[in-house]
């Protein structure tokens, strides 16, 4: 079956029937609750929609001119970045799908969604949620299991995955933040199966679980409408599933993981950025990027654009 099928057959997987939508005032503890007995939560007008908006024009300009021999995100103003370029599978553009990248990588003259999107988490009282969630206001983003990703809606068939199983079983959640508007039907999203089983669940050879468990569980099927400026947060186990239409629409979202920073393994934070509570702000206090890791000037730009970050911050190397 597709998922356009399946949102013609059942309309009601559109609503949110579980009550899983919170907005500023909702108490942290209200949404950590809610994400641990159902393993997925949407926060409402949780980030700024002009900043989104930015950030999806300059997403767009940087897919559109993936396969020019010098586009615009070879450089930063009149500068060189240094930073490493799209993958070699993008070398000819994009496929019928789009494409995804490392979110250093994304970036248009002096423009970097994925930094806008941090930047404007950190701000939020979605923040709070996120310390909540992390039980810890120490916090590392670990930017190597982050994602910026242009969808193209295709048609898809039904099917859903688990992160636990296909990105970190060690990782505890995701954010997921669409720079526009995702209405189920027309604009390619995230639908999600709720409650969360407690587990991994059983997967075909590819890591997807695939169609029975979404079919069996129809009364648990949430596909939310997203408004710009709403986030989704799903649990490692939570089985979820890009929702696709084939309508040829533009998708474009930055999906960020972070968990405590003593909790997340070495090898996951490089490179991370580290924003810790400093006069009750929340606040960038320092990067790691290994030699070898081509995304130093990403995160210099990240610390630069905190006001109350060290003047003298720097991504380390």
């Amino acid at each position: 079956m597709y998922i356009s099928e399946l949102l013609t057959t059942h309309p009601e997987i559109c609503g949110d029937r579980h009550r899983l939508s919170f907005s500023n005032g909702t108490p942290p503890g209200v949404v950590e609750d809610a994400l641990h007995s159902d393993g997925a939560v949407m926060l409402r007008s949780a980030l700024p929609p002009n900043v989104l908006r930015s950030a999806r024009r300059a997403f767009r300009r940087f897919a559109h001119r993936l396969n020019e021999p010098r586009s615009p995100f070879d450089r930063l103003g009149s500068g060189q970045s240094g930073d490493e370029g799209p993958a070699s599978q993008w070398s000819l553009g994009e496929g019928n799908t789009g494409s995804w990248h490392r979110p250093w990588v994304v970036r248009a003259w002096n423009r970097r969604p994925a930094a806008a999107v941090i930047m404007s988490l950190m701000d939020s009282w979605a923040w709070r949620v996120v310390e909540r969630l992390c039980g810890s206001t120490d916090i590392a983003i670990l930017l190597g299991f982050c994602i910026a990703r242009h969808a193209i809606d295709e048609e898809a068939g039904v099917g859903a995955h688990q992160d636990a199983k296909v990105v970190s079983p060690e990782i505890p959640f995701s954010i997921w933040v669409p720079l526009q508007n995702v209405a189920p039907g027309h604009t390619s999203g995230l639908g999600f199966v709720v409650p969360s089983p407690p587990g991994l669940l059983p997967t075909l050879p590819h890591g997807d679980i695939g169609a029975d468990h979404v079919l069996d569980n129809l009364a648990g099927v949430w596909v939310p409408t997203y408004r710009t400026g709403d986030m989704t947060i799903h649990a490692k186990f939570a089985p979820h599933f890009t929702t696709s239409f084939g309508t040829k629409s533009d998708r474009y979202s930055i999906e960020i993981r972070a968990m405590a920073r003593d909790a997340a393994p070495i090898a996951s934070q490089d490179p991370a950025i580290y924003v810790a509570r400093r006069s009750g702000v929340p606040t960038i206090i320092g990067t790691n990027c290994s030699a070898g890791t081509r995304a130093h000037d990403f995160l210099a730009v990240v610390a630069q654009a905190m006001p109350d970050a060290p003047p003298a911050l720097q991504a380390k190397s």
